[in-house]
C-alpha cells in the first residue's frame, strides 16, 4: 500500500466519522427533520402544524429528544391562594384588586383587572374556589424552558425519570404528584412565589441547583409545572389550599442564644416536647436523658444516635421513595442553614415525609429556640470530622 493510498483511506476515515458524530449532535439537539431540511424548515414545520400550534417568532428550543412535542395547545385554570392572599395582594398592587361585596353568593369576591385570577362556582363540587388562567402561549413558553431546563432530570413529561435523574439520589421530583417538600408553606400547596423563591435558592447537598433564570421564565415555567397536576389533583382540585412562605416573626431569643440553645435541647429530645430524637439521631446519652428532661422514666429508642429510615409520599415510576431525617452535625441540611430557615422549615413541616408541621403545635418562642439548637449542632460539628468524633465519642462515655 503506497503511502497516497495510506492518506486516502484515512482521510475517507475521519470525513465519515465527522458525518457520523455530526448527524449524532443533529440527534441530541432534536433535529427531527429530515436530512435535507434545514432547522428554520423544520421550525415552520412545527409551528404550522394541523393542530393550529401557537406559531413563534424565533426558533424553538433544540435541545429536546427527537419526536418530542414543544407546543401546548390548550389553556388551564390553576388553583389560587385564598381571599387573605389578594388581601395582601392589594396593598402590594393597588388598583390591580379591588373586592366586590356582592359576589361570590353574598360573601364577596376579589376581582382583578387584569383577568388571570377568578372566583368561579364548581358546580359538580358545589364549592367557590379562587382560580388563575395560563393560556397556550405562556404554556408553551413554560414546556419549551422546561424541557431545555429541567427534563434531563424531572423528565420529558415531569414524571421525575429524566435521562439524568434516573440516576440520582436524591430522586428528582416528579410533578405528576403536586407535592413540595421544601416550598416552606403551610398550606398544601406553593404559591408561585414560593415555588420561585426555592428555584432561585436551590436544594443544598442535591443535584437541584440554584437557577438564575428571568423572573418572567421562572413564572412560564412554574405555570406549566402547575398545569402537570392530574385532573382533580393538585393544582386542578378546588378544595387544595394554596400558601405563602410561613411567617417567622421576630427571633424572640436575640441576645440570649445560649439559652435558646438550652430550651431547643430539651425540646429537641423530650417526648412531651417536639420528639426530634425519635427520628433524627440522639444527641445525649441515653443514661444522661433523664436527667436533661427532670424525668428518669423516659428511654431512649434503639440505635439512638442513628437516624430512622422512613417510609414518604413519594415514588417515581411507581416505586416508593424512603427518606433518611438529617443527621445535623453530619448530612447537608437542604434548605437553608440560618436561624431563620431552620425556623421555617421547621414550622411548615416536610410535605410528603414523616416531618410534621409544628406551627401551631408549638409556640413561636420554642420553634425560635429549636433553631437556634439545631442551628448550633450545624455551626459546631458539619464539616469538622475532628471536633464531631470527639463530640460523638464524648457521648459515647457519658454517665
Amino acid at each position: 500500500m503506497t503511502s497516497e493510498t495510506s492518506m486516502r483511506r484515512s482521510t475517507t476515515l475521519i470525513a465519515c466519522l465527522a458525518t457520523l458524530a455530526f448527524a449524532a449532535l443533529a440527534s441530541f439537539r432534536g433535529d427531527s427533520a429530515p436530512a435535507e431540511a434545514t432547522l428554520e424548515e423544520h421550525a415552520e414545520e412545527q409551528a404550522a402544524d394541523e393542530h393550529g400550534a401557537p406559531a413563534e417568532a424565533e426558533k424553538p428550543h433544540m435541545r429536546a429528544p427527537i419526536g418530542v412535542d414543544l407546543y401546548v395547545r390548550e389553556d388551564a385554570w390553576l388553583r389560587a391562594p385564598g381571599p387573605e392572599w389578594f388581601k395582601k395582594q392589594s396593598d402590594l398592587q393597588p388598583g390591580r384588586f379591588t373586592f366586590n361585596e356582592e359576589g361570590g353568593d353574598g360573601e364577596g369576591e376579589w376581582v382583578d383587572a387584569q383577568n388571570v385570577y377568578r372566583l368561579i362556582y364548581d358546580e359538580e363540587e358545589d364549592v367557590y374556589a379562587y382560580w388563575s388562567w395560563a393560556g397556550p402561549e405562556q404554556l408553551t413558553r413554560g414546556r419549551q424552558d422546561f424541557l431545555q431546563f429541567c427534563s434531563s432530570c424531572h423528565g420529558i413529561d415531569g414524571d421525575g425519570y429524566g435521562r439524568s435523574g434516573q440516576w440520582l439520589r436524591p430522586s428528582p421530583r416528579s410533578f405528576h404528584q403536586s407535592n413540595f417538600k421544601f416550598t416552606k408553606v403551610i398550606q398544601p400547596l406553593p404559591t408561585d412565589a414560593a415555588l420561585m423563591r426555592l428555584i432561585k435558592r436551590g436544594l443544598e447537598g442535591t443535584p437541584m441547583l440554584p437557577w438564575a433564570l428571568s423572573d418572567e421564565q421562572l413564572t412560564d415555567i412554574i405555570q406549566y409545572i402547575k398545569y402537570l397536576s392530574p385532573e382533580g389533583e393538585g393544582w386542578r382540585d378546588p378544595f387544595t389550599g394554596v400558601g405563602d412562605v410561613v411567617e417567622s416573626g421576630e427571633d424572640t431569643w436575640v441576645g440570649k442564644e445560649e439559652y435558646a440553645i438550652e430550651r431547643g435541647k430539651r425540646l429537641y429530645h423530650d417526648p412531651s416536647g417536639a420528639n426530634c430524637a425519635l427520628c433524627h439521631p440522639g444527641y445525649v446519652n441515653p443514661s444522661a436523658l433523664g436527667k436533661l428532661l427532670g424525668d428518669d422514666s423516659v428511654k431512649a429508642r434503639e440505635s439512638y444516635y442513628l437516624p430512622v429510615l422512613k417510609d414518604s409520599a413519594y415514588e417515581v415510576q411507581g416505586q416508593p421513595v424512603k427518606i433518611m431525617p438529617p443527621d445535623f452535625t453530619w448530612h447537608q441540611v437542604r434548605a437553608g442553614t440560618t436561624t431563620q430557615d431552620l425556623f421555617e422549615t421547621i414550622a411548615s413541616g416536610i410535605k410528603g415525609t414523616a416531618m410534621p408541621q409544628w406551627k401551631g403545635a408549638l409556640t413561636d418562642e420554642d420553634l425560635w429556640a429549636l433553631a437556634h439548637y439545631v442551628e448550633s449542632l450545624i455551626n459546631d460539628y458539619k464539616g469538622k470530622p475532628d471536633a464531631r468524633a470527639e463530640f460523638m465519642k464524648g457521648l459515647r462515655e457519658a454517665k
